[in-house]
Order: C-alpha cells, then sequence, then structure tokens
C-alpha cells in the first residue's frame, strides 16, 4: 500500500518506518540462537567495555508485545569497581507493533534514572551488524507484573490487583505519573527527540502523521472508521499548554512490583515515550479495556487500581497541572486510534510478512482492535 500522508513527523521515527518498509518482502524473522547471540553479545561489549569480563547464565526472557528480550549476568569492571550485574538484552524483529528507535527509549531512561523507578542503561545501538538488529542493554530490576494468583492474560493486558494491593499500588501509580509529566526534561540530552513547543499542536500533528503513515503501510484494507476517525483527529487537535515527558503506554501490566510490600519497582515499557500532552497518558489510564469494575459496587477503576475522579484529583494535586476533561475525550479518541493501527494493521501485516517472532499473539490481539473499533464508532461516528 502506498504511503499517502503529506504531514511531517519527527525525523528519527520516520526513518524507522522507512527502514521497516525496507525490510518488508526482504527479511524474514528467524528466532535468534542463543549461541549467536551470546558470540555477538561478547564482541559488542568487548568494544565498549576496557578490561575483562565474563558473560554468565544467557537465556530468553518470556514476555513482551514487541521485542525480543534475554536475561544474563555480567562480571566486569567499571570506573575501577569490580561488579557483577544482572542485565537485559533488548533487541528489535524485523517489525515490531510499535516501530521506534531503541536509542529513543535508551535516552528517556537515562534521562529520568533517579527520578522515577526505572530500568538503568548502559549501552544501545542501532547498526544492526553489532548484534543482528537495533537493541539495548539496561539493568534488571526485581518485582512481578501481577500477583500471583491473578490469571496471566496476553502482553499483561486487564491485570488485576485485590483489594490488598490495590490501595498501596495506585497511590504510587498515580504520584510516579504525576511526577513524570512534571519532570524538567528541557536540559536533558535528547538527541533522538524532536522537541514541540507549548502553545502549538505541533507534538500531536508528528504522533498522529506516525500513525496515519504507519496504517497506510499496513493495512491490508481500508476501514470506514478508521476514515472517520482520522478525519476527526486532525480536524479538532488540540494545542498542548505544556509539554511533558509523555509514557505512552503507562498502564497495568507495564510495572512491577514486591508483592508483599506493594511497593512499584519498576517502571516499564518506554518504546513509544515522546513530548506531548499529559492528557494523552491520562486518557490512556482510563481506557475501558484496561480496567476493572468492582464486584460489589460496579464501580470502575482504571486500570484496575483507582477510581477515575480519585485519579484526576490526586494527579492534580500531586503535578500541579490542571486536568481538561474536554481533552482527555480528545485523547481518549487518539488512543483508540492507535491502538487500532496496531492491532488490526501493523500487528497482522507483521505476521503475514513473518517479520516478527510473535505472529501468534499479534493476530490474537486483533480482536482487541475490533472493540477499538466499535469504541471509536461510540465516540466519534455519533457525533455531528
Amino acid at each position: 500500500m502506498s504511503t499517502t500522508s503529506t504531514h511531517s513527523m519527527e525525523r528519527t521515527i520516520e526513518a524507522t518506518l522507512e527502514r521497516k518498509m525496507e525490510r518488508r518482502g526482504v527479511v524474514v524473522h528467524e528466532a535468534p540462537v542463543l549461541s549467536v547471540v551470546d558470540e555477538r553479545l561478547r564482541h559488542f561489549l568487548a568494544s565498549r567495555i576496557d578490561g575483562d569480563f565474563t558473560i554468565s547464565n544467557l537465556d530468553r526472557l518470556p514476555g513482551g508485545a514487541s521485542k525480543e528480550q534475554f536475561v544474563f549476568e555480567l562480571a566486569w569492571t567499571q570506573d575501577g569497581v569490580a561488579r557483577q550485574d544482572k542485565m537485559v538484552l533488548r533487541m528489535d524483529p524485523p517489525a515490531s507493533m510499535v516501530e521506534s528507535p531503541r536509542s529513543r527509549e535508551f535516552e528517556m531512561l537515562r534521562a529520568l534514572d533517579g527520578t522515577l523507578p526505572v530500568p538503568k542503561v548502559f549501552w544501545v545501538t542501532e547498526d544492526p551488524a553489532d548484534l543482528g538488529a537495533p537493541a539495548m542493554v539496561c539493568g534488571w530490576l526485581t518485582g512481578v507484573a501481577s500477583p500471583a494468583d491473578a490469571a496471566k492474560t496476553a502482553s499483561g493486558l486487564g491485570t488485576t490487583y485485590g483489594p490488598r494491593l490495590r490501595p498501596l499500588l495506585a497511590e504510587q501509580f498515580v504520584r510516579y505519573l504525576a511526577e513524570l509529566h512534571r519532570f524538567d526534561w528541557s536540559g536533558k540530552d535528547l538527541p533522538s527527540f524532536d522537541r514541540p513547543e507549548a502553545g502549538t499542536t505541533q507534538a500531536v500533528d508528528w504522533r498522529l502523521a506516525a500513525w496515519d503513515r504507519a496504517w497506510e503501510q499496513d493495512a491490508f484494507e481500508a476501514h470506514p472508521t478508521m476514515m472517520l476517525t482520522r478525519q476527526w483527529l486532525w480536524e479538532h487537535r488540540p494545542v498542548v499548554d505544556h509539554v511533558s515527558v509523555i509514557h505512552g503506554d503507562y498502564r497495568n501490566g507495564n510495572f512491577l512490583f514486591d508483592e508483599d510490600s506493594g511497593q512499584i519497582t519498576a517502571l516499564l515499557d518506554w518504546e513509544i515515550t515522546y513530548l506531548g500532552d499529559r492528557h494523552h497518558d491520562l486518557a490512556y489510564v482510563m481506557t475501558e479495556g484496561w480496567g476493572q469494575r468492582d464486584e460489589n459496587t460496579g464501580e470502575f477503576y482504571c486500570c484496575a487500581l483507582v477510581t477515575k475522579e480519585d485519579l484526576i484529583a490526586q494527579y492534580e494535586e500531586i503535578s500541579g497541572l490542571t486536568v481538561d476533561r474536554e481533552r482527555l475525550h480528545y485523547y481518549a479518541v487518539m488512543n483508540l486510534y492507535w491502538a487500532a493501527v496496531a492491532l488490526i494493521a501493523t500487528g497482522p501485516r507483521n505476521a503475514a510478512e513473518r517479520m516478527t517472532h510473535l505472529d501468534v499473539m499479534q493476530n490474537f490481539l486483533s480482536g482487541l482492535g475490533a472493540l477499538f473499533l466499535d469504541q471509536l464508532n461510540a465516540l466519534v461516528g455519533t457525533e455531528d
């Protein structure tokens, strides 16, 4: 399908989408053999570590909706200090449900280190010659994504926590989101990010252009709901009053916690982070598909953790930023549009082109995309 979008997008995102198309029809994904990963990793680290080091216990990690992940232990010396670190290698398959450079995730995690509980990053490469694919090496953080007795779901969607953990996790979940959005990124080294100006729609424009491009490249056929939604989103773009760091996938299933204490130990999956409007993350947290209704009262808990009104009240108090209900509606539509692009276009296309290690899951998740289309019809299709 040819690309027709004429709107500009961030430079690094555009380059990544172009590289995806260059691989399509040429590259077929083959799961990396552990021995090959081990050899490449040793060569990669030898060019970045001064002195001797040893790698042990290299193994695959389960989970993740787009990246291939491996865990290993590294004995090495940094700044004259002997270290023993457990690390994670995150590698891109030929195509993902979300296309983004590893350098963006690396730069943002480095900037947020010490402010939020995020993995410590060590090395990154966009050159497939290094490790076979663009990749990042980060530290290991302990914790679980869901309680031991909770039902396990695809990509952590719909994770629930129960009456004991809910209040413990909810306070931290909201606080970390507020701290993220008030974080001063302006002086940080973020060369892979274009910096939108406050008081403009630049941040919105760049995201919409990227998702429009992904739809045009990946969809098997046109869909009237997507066409209507796309037009509505461009016509109703809100001005971004305060430019924040946006996680992009902030929800249940994307953080780790200690089950005994209820302490959040890590915020994960920063691959689609960007600079934009805080309402994007807020509306995403409120998405009905991630939430849960109380069995006794029927009250809805966003991400199975906090009611919408409590979320807004706590967020405004901690962040010092206001929540605009009209912008929440806009970004609710935008989030569903992005999710539909990923689930009914990009995911199935990657599976059909044999460019992913998760072809079964990405086809399976297309059913959730149908639900999101129905929700878009309710939000956009009934408006004048």
